[in-house]
């Protein structure tokens, strides 16, 4: 994937950045590219936020550490941990866009939940979210 930034010829007035809390909202977060490379191009280019948040619906645990570990200052907020990635970088196991790529698009008669989820992937599915909490507790929290 190659990232396109042409913020020299946005609207933004980069000056007016420094010293601002930065939010930036982003419905699911895979791998964390795009935030770590917009927030390091900031960073380049002399502006010292005075924080940053980022917001997301689902991210994969993966994308998470990624930001956390390249990013001072930040702090994340996701609705919904998924354990991984595969290797087309989609979120596993994948609900929303990369859900439909995986699985196939929900038939209006029969829509996916949670419990069509655990039916398809298995009850395992929730010790998966039990163990990535006691890693992101032990990566985020150092306890």
């Amino acid at each position: 994937m190659e990232y396109i930034l042409d913020l020299d010829r946005s609207y933004f007035n980069l000056a007016e950045l420094d010293g601002k809390d930065l939010l930036f909202a982003d419905p699911m977060n895979a791998t964390g590219g795009s935030l770590v490379t917009v927030v390091k191009y900031l960073l380049e280019q002399g502006i010292k936020p005075r924080s940053v948040k980022f917001f997301n619906v689902i991210s994969a645990l993966k994308g998470s550490l990624r930001i956390i570990r390249a990013l001072d200052n930040i702090t994340m907020y996701t609705l919904w941990m998924d354990p991984v990635l595969n290797e087309r970088a989609y979120i596993m196991p994948g609900l929303g866009d990369a859900g439909d790529r995986i699985n196939g698009k929900d038939e209006d008669e029969h829509p996916r939940d949670m419990i069509r989820l655990v039916a398809d992937y298995g009850t395992n599915i929730t010790g998966l979210y039990r163990s990535q909490l006691r890693i992101i507790e032990e990566t985020v929290l150092h306890h």
